[in-house]
């Protein structure tokens, strides 16, 4: 489970769990099933079954501590104590979620080292956002996916350089754009800010919007910064701000406009054509995609 202690009671044969931590109901998971572990790191193991983990453990030996430095470097120390992963049948319905202290994780993505490198720091990323700090709405989840790949594209800068972010970016905003060629510009399901009205089904609020709609709102907040250490500084303030809350968009502008005055000052927010509000509430593609490529770098 998703948890910080468990126990196994043997005359009962009863699994016992306990989170330390307040934790959003919708992370709170369970898996069962016949699961060997070997640990590949001091706060970190590997769970899978007994034909996948010598794979999985080969492939992740060493490099989860590694990530998890570079991201407590960036945004401050990771709250939640152990790094675990669990790798899941191909019947598991998402690639992975970050349920705090044990991430779910299908198992075929073992077959990519470089899609498992990328959505394991994303998975880790979500240690600080949606985690840490959660959206207090589904109505606004890039508020955790958007900061989410916005924090895994700075690891990975760091980590692995901005070439690799670069193109990894790019493949991204391809497929954002593609995407929209199917909706349609008008489509609801194309705003950060989608509302719950007729003809929106909640299942389409995770979509590539979300995350990378998302993450160019956030790189233009850290272009407006002047400066991506700053904005890094910014998210380590964010995090320990809020930490174990549910925030709204407006929370985080407003913390945002509150840690530079300048910019209040100046009115960013009504900047015209990059007005936060069109970013918010703005069907079709992001109001630029020139900051998406240069903000996490």
């Amino acid at each position: 489970m998703s948890a910080s202690q468990s126990w196994f009671s043997q005359p009962d044969r009863v699994f016992h769990f306990s989170m330390d931590l307040p934790v959003p109901s919708y992370l709170v998971a369970l898996v069962a099933g016949e699961l060997k572990h070997e640990d590949v790191g001091p706060r970190s193991r590997v769970w899978a079954e007994p034909c996948l983990l010598p794979s999985a453990a080969r492939q992740l030996e060493g490099v989860l501590e590694r990530w998890l430095g570079v991201a407590e470097d960036l945004f401050g120390p990771y709250l939640w104590g152990r790094c675990d992963i669990v790798f899941l049948p191909p019947a598991f319905p998402v690639v992975a979620m970050e349920n705090p202290g044990l991430t779910f994780i299908i198992a075929s993505i073992l077959e990519s080292s470089d899609f498992l490198l990328i959505d394991v720091i994303h998975e880790i990323a979500h240690g600080w956002f949606g985690n840490a700090v959660t959206n207090a709405t589904w109505e606004e989840m890039w508020l955790s996916e958007g900061l989410a790949t916005y924090a895994q594209r700075r690891i990975t800068t760091e980590a692995y350089g901005e070439a690799f972010t670069c193109l990894e970016t790019v493949v991204r905003l391809d497929a954002l754009r593609r995407q929209l060629r199917l909706l349609g510009d008008n489509s609801p399901v194309s705003k950060l800010q989608v509302k719950f009205e007729p003809g929106v089904n909640p299942s389409t609020l995770m979509n590539l919007f979300t995350y990378e709609k998302g993450f160019c709102f956030v790189s233009y907040l850290s272009e407006l910064s002047g400066d991506v250490r700053r904005f890094d500084r910014f998210l380590r303030d964010y995090i320990s701000e809020f930490q174990f809350q549910s925030v709204g968009g407006q929370d985080l502008l407003d913390f945002f406009l509150q840690s530079f005055p300048e910019l209040h000052a100046a009115a960013v927010s009504q900047r015209e054509g990059m007005e936060f509000e069109r970013w918010l509430s703005g069907c079709g593609p992001p109001p630029s995609s020139r900051t998406c490529l240069r903000g996490p770098l």
